[in-house]
């Protein structure tokens, strides 16, 4: 990168014979401006950012260690020479002091001034250096911070960066903007002071990962001064956490906020770019579980999609977390899956793999109404053939059993390929899948009315491996046992058994 050069004299002379009598550009530097005194070297530095300053120490009104020390106070952070037609010890002295580079005799000296360009690129390299490691190190601190990982190290960095001993208010903001716009949010924040912040690249989008430090009267005076366009669009959102009074609680603030983003966008939600969380985590859907699976065992399919459609809205109305609903999802599924057996093992897995990565509430709700649209297109028929039937009977009665579809075809008096190949066309599982599909479901229950452990379940349901059961259940739910049981416990009903 070229650094920019400033030249400052009343001499024209002197100011022609430096632009010419080295190479700046093979140096790397660039001849930005000249200047004939100190205030139009000042007014130059309030547009352009200078690097480097060359000026003489004898001006009118304003001497060159005087114009030197207005620029540092404006926090300008620029190299600088002096140049001087005699040597005098007060002014070499002060110009020192305020960390001049180097102090140049008139005329100037060709290699002399070289040596000292190639001193002054030296520490603007050293210094663009540290800054960058400097910011990179804030940048993972931060990130730390409101992730909850600040560790004793960590903290005695943050202390200084923040003082958190200081009594304040923490609010995160989560600033997501298309990427033109980054530089202009960064430098408005700045520019209020606040310069907490870290980026993160989405794509053709940048998130601003922004902790605000003041009272909340301050922080709706920043976001009424945002200079982003009040027009609603697509390119910019601010998604505020709660605000919070000790530094140890800004992980909260910052779950608040991307948990209101995430499910801003997973409802695509209307209205205003600035998000505050209005959402619930407190909910019960079993009543409407419940009514679903009545619904399925009547099997009128208009009745279905409204319910189904009900579910939904009430999801989108209490604004519950895209997790919860992409396993409601599942679990309604689920039951259709069980209760009209449409779909062979390929076509039930890309359903799975659909729900799972859906990004939107429409989208899980359109797996569902599809899935029933083609029950419905293919009038599939639910009745099965006696043998059929009586295995199916025999798994309900007797799944907590060790029980083979040998031993069932034994019972039944017939022949066990035959009774496997009759099993699977009629019901599009083998024996062994809709065995294990149910007793999923009856895990899945225990796990959720009941505190026994994952052992117990596990035997209660005829696995003698509690093993093989968690892996056969993490496959099917993509969950493990525990798993299952802390997320939905108290956001999940099971719907009752066929």
């Amino acid at each position: 990168m070229n650094y920019n050069v400033l030249l400052v004299d009343d001499e024209y002379m002197i100011v022609n014979g430096l632009k010419k009598i080295i190479s700046w550009e093979a140096e790397g530097f660039s001849i930005k401006g000249t200047a004939r005194n100190a205030k139009e070297a000042l007014t130059l530095m309030e547009t352009v950012a200078i690097d480097l300053v060359i000026t003489d120490i004898t001006m009118p009104e304003m001497t060159g260690l005087e114009f030197i020390e207005a620029a540092q106070k404006e926090a300008r952070d620029f190299e600088f020479m002096i140049l001087s037609g005699y040597q005098k010890f007060d002014f070499l002295k002060g110009g020192l002091q305020l960390g001049a580079i180097n102090y140049l005799m008139k005329p100037v000296d060709k290699v002399e001034l070289l040596k000292s360009v190639k001193k002054a690129r030296k520490r603007l390299d050293d210094r663009n250096q540290q800054e960058t490691r400097n910011g990179l190190y804030s940048e993972i601190l931060l990130s730390k911070w409101v992730n909850g990982e600040i560790d004793k190290d960590s903290y005695e960095e943050l202390d200084r960066l923040v003082n958190t001993t200081e009594q304040s208010a923490w609010t995160v903001l989560l600033i997501e903007v298309n990427r033109e716009k980054k530089d202009k949010v960064i430098d408005w924040l700045e520019n209020q002071l606040q310069t907490l912040l870290f980026t993160r690249n989405l794509g053709d989008k940048t998130l601003i990962v922004h902790i605000f430090k003041g009272g909340k009267y301050q922080l709706n005076q920043l976001l009424t001064a945002n200079p982003l366009t009040a027009k609603e669009d697509d390119s910019w959102l601010i998604s505020v956490g709660e605000t919070v009074s000790d530094w140890e609680d800004v992980p909260d603030s910052y779950e608040k906020a991307n948990q209101t983003l995430q499910r801003y966008k997973f409802y695509e939600a209307s209205g205003s770019n600035v998000l505050y969380s209005v959402f619930s985590d407190d909910f019960d859907l079993s009543a409407d579980i419940i009514n679903f699976n009545k619904t399925l065992m009547v099997g009128d399919f208009t009745t279905i999609e409204t319910t189904i459609a009900e579910i939904f809205a009430k999801t989108q109305k209490i604004g519950a977390r895209p997790e919860d609903v992409r396993h409601i999802t599942f679990m309604l599924f689920m039951d259709i899956y069980r209760r009209f057996n449409h779909l062979d093992e390929g076509e039930y897995q890309q359903v799975l793999d659909d729900i799972n990565h859906s990004s939107n509430v429409d989208k899980l709700h359109d797996i569902l109404s599809i899935t029933v649209t083609q029950i419905a297109r293919e009038k599939i028929a639910y009745d099965y053939s006696e043998n059929v039937q009586k295995v199916i009977d025999k798994i309900r009665s007797e799944y907590t059993n060790e029980l083979t579809l040998k031993c069932v075809a034994q019972s039944l008096h017939l022949n066990v390929m035959y009774l496997g190949q009759l099993f699977k066309k009629e019901t599009k599982k083998s024996f062994s899948q809709y065995l294990n599909q149910y007793r999923m479901k009856k895990a899945q229950n225990l796990l959720l009315h009941t505190e026994d452990n994952v052992n117990e379940i596990a035997d209660k349901i005829g696995f003698n491996n509690s093993t093989y059961f968690s892996q056969i259940f993490k496959k099917m739910n993509d969950l493990t046992p525990k798993e299952f049981r802390e997320k939905y416990k108290h956001h999940y009903d099971s719907v009752g058994e066929e």
